[in-house]
């Protein structure tokens, strides 16, 4: 199973390459299909974020279950 982190990484690299056909296609005199890009660039960006928070949140979890179990012990 691929974790969180390969996610967030290829949200970012999306994110990246998205800006950057953004800005080829505005030069090249196709703004709506920027524009799209732009709005696909924002997904990306925000699936990274989101993706982000949930392995903070999973980590938190797994810290603090092992914690207890030690103190259990």
């Amino acid at each position: 199973m691929i974790g969180n982190k390969v996610y967030m990484i290829a949200g970012g690299v999306f994110c990246v390459l998205f800006i950057a056909l953004a800005i080829s296609e505005f030069s090249t005199g196709y703004p709506e299909d920027g524009l799209e890009d732009l709005g696909y660039a924002a997904l990306s960006a925000i699936a990274g974020g989101v993706l982000y928070v949930l392995d903070r949140r999973q980590r938190e979890r797994r810290t603090s279950a092992a914690a207890a179990q030690r103190d259990a012990r």
